[in-house]
């Protein structure tokens, strides 16, 4: 094996180079930063997944069929989806919300959706830095668009606040969730 084929195994092939350690053997106890931040990330796909689900108990489709109609879906496209049959069912099905307000109800239920997508690009698409020493927690995200031109965002986060984003999106899982409870057609009166 020449130079650079050794170099290419040794670096490069992901497959040749697996190391049966778990997580603590490697790095130790996990960091509240990365672990808060992973949450986001799993809370978030839940919540893509619930959207998803309750798009295919909406069109009908059995759930093989209902993945292939969601599964190239952007979030935005998926919330706009959810939402379009939404109306087209909400006079001859039950969803369950506060009565006589559910139109309310369900405006709020999608700006909470669109706000958690928010929440996660805003952590997950910047650049998240820790001070160990001061332990300040840093995110700086640098933007240039044809708009607005070149724009950094810098700001103190923490602990806290990243925790309730987490928990922020793992309550609309829920919301979303209790909104199908009852989900069904209404009854029809033989009058």
């Amino acid at each position: 094996m020449n130079t650079l084929d050794a170099y290419i195994e040794a670096v490069f092939d992901f497959e040749k180079n697996q190391d049966p350690a778990g997580y603590a053997e490697r790095s130790g106890p996990p960091e509240e930063l990365p672990a808060v931040i992973g949450l986001i990330s799993l809370n978030f796909q839940g919540l893509e997944d619930e959207i998803s689900t309750r798009i295919v108990q909406m069109s009908g489709l059995n759930s093989e069929l209902g993945e292939i109609m969601t599964a190239e879906l952007s979030f935005k496209n998926k919330v706009n989806l959810f939402a379009s049959l939404y109306y087209k069912l909400k006079d001859s099905h039950h969803f369950s919300s506060i009565n006589g307000h559910e139109e309310g109800y369900f405006r709020e239920l999608l700006n909470a959706f669109t706000k958690c997508e928010e929440f996660r690009n805003q952590i997950l698409h910047s650049r998240i830095t820790k001070d160990w020493r001061t332990q300040q927690i840093t995110r700086k995200k640098v933007t240039a668009k044809a708009k607005k031109g070149l724009r950094k965002v810098t700001e103190e986060v923490d602990i806290p606040y990243l925790y309730n984003i987490a928990d922020y999106i793992a309550a609309m899982i829920m919301e979303a969730d209790q909104f199908f409870i009852d989900f069904g057609p209404k009854p029809t009166s033989h009058i």
